[in-house]
């Protein structure tokens, strides 16, 4: 569907059916969507005013008969080509809008890094809804290799994954490291770990882990990856090398720049720091989004003018995350600046929690936390006074 929609010179919207009908809702409004292409099972339990279905089930007739010749678009690089929304503080999701161009940077970026040949055979195990998995999604279908997405039951089912990768002979998997971490419990570990590039991305990894995996399979490399979804997929990577730990750096180093991209650690004041020292990490270069959907004053804040580029009207995404440059050019995350958290690699702004938990006539009063149950195992625990 996506890939049609990209044919037919339109910008698609993923949405994951697992997410509350409601939250669904608010986003196909928001988003402004003329058309839902899904399934009627999916369908029924959202509110679709001035949307189009287009039921997959119910068209299959009239879809074999549709001519199979390439289309002919108009579509131009500052076109978008996606919108993606994330968790907002406000208590609403915001939709980060991408562009054709930020979107091939970014994979010609990351592809000429993972420096993988033609052929190979990729798995995508992450939900649309997001962008973590773009990675392996969008290089494959461009340079020659096999894409295969796997289920959301076989994700989860470590012994069914490795018995699939190993039958598929599964070359590059780009994955959250602490969903890594819990597939490693299948019979025969090693057969889950990719046979040529694993892909680390969505939080932090820690040195065990990583260590762990070089032990199982050594001929696998692996690279670190990151970048927030408003500067097009990931800005950030960096091929880990065996046996390597970084004195001072409680997990492993996020990487350097890709082609295209700028990133700067700044003080309070907007000034760049020292090597070593921590401060704000912003990120500048062709991989910057367009913005947040309708949300000019949200924008505004977060994409700022970039006075060390050179560049007349060039803008830098201020990320939140506090991060130290090491001297050799490598980024090490050190934790976020606000209540933004990530929990399995996904983006989550405990204010949209305790603005939904307000809402209900039984809660008076709300807190949200994450809490650290153990070493990168994080939970999201909500505290309320009844009403």
């Amino acid at each position: 569907a996506a890939l049609a929609v990209l044919k037919a010179g339109g910008a698609y919207l993923p949405l994951d059916p697992g997410h509350p009908p409601g939250r669904l809702s608010r986003i196909l409004e928001e988003s402004g969507a003329r058309f839902i292409i899904t399934r009627t099972s999916i369908v029924s339990a959202l509110a679709l005013e001035g949307v189009r279905r287009v039921l997959l089930d119910e068209l299959g007739a009239q879809l074999a008969a549709e001519s199979a010749a390439r289309p002919t678009s108009a579509v131009r690089a500052e076109n978008l080509v996606y919108l993606l929304f994330t968790s907002g503080s406000t208590g609403t999701p915001k939709g980060v809008a991408i562009e054709h161009r930020q979107l091939v940077n970014y994979v010609r970026g990351v592809n000429a890094r993972m420096g993988l040949p033609e052929g190979v055979s990729y798995a995508h195990v992450s939900t649309f809804a997001a962008d973590l998995g773009n990675t392996v999604l969008f290089p494959p279908l461009c340079h020659g290799g096999t894409l295969h997405v796997i289920s959301q039951e076989l994700t989860t089912d470590p012994g069914g994954l490795a018995a699939y990768f190993d039958a598929e002979q599964i070359d590059c998997l780009k994955i959250v490291p602490s969903h890594f971490a819990a597939l490693l419990s299948a019979p025969v570990p090693e057969r889950i770990i990719p046979r040529k590039l694993l892909v680390l991305g969505g939080e932090a990894s820690s040195w065990e882990l990583v260590e762990k995996i070089h032990a199982m399979r050594p001929e696998t490399r692996i690279m670190n990856h990151y970048g927030p979804t408003e500067t097009t997929v990931g800005v950030l990577t960096e091929a880990l090398r065996r046996g390597e730990r970084v004195e001072g750096a409680a997990t492993v180093p996020v990487g350097r720049p890709l082609p295209n991209s700028r990133v700067y650690v700044l003080d309070g004041q907007g000034q760049p720091v020292p090597v070593g020292v921590p401060g704000e990490l912003y990120i500048g270069g062709a991989g910057v989004a367009r913005g947040y959907l309708n949300r000019a004053e949200q924008t505004a804040e977060r994409f700022v003018a970039d006075p060390f580029s050179g560049v007349a009207g060039a803008r830098m995404y201020r990320t939140g995350d506090r991060v130290r440059h090491l001297s050799d050019g490598r980024v090490v995350f050190l934790g976020r600046m606000d209540h933004q958290v990530k929990i399995r690699g996904y983006r989550v702004e405990l204010g949209e929690i305790e603005a939904v938990l307000r809402g209900h006539p039984g809660v008076r009063e709300v807190l949200v936390l994450a809490h650290e149950v153990r070493p990168q195992d994080l939970r999201v625990v909500a505290y309320v006074v009844p009403a």
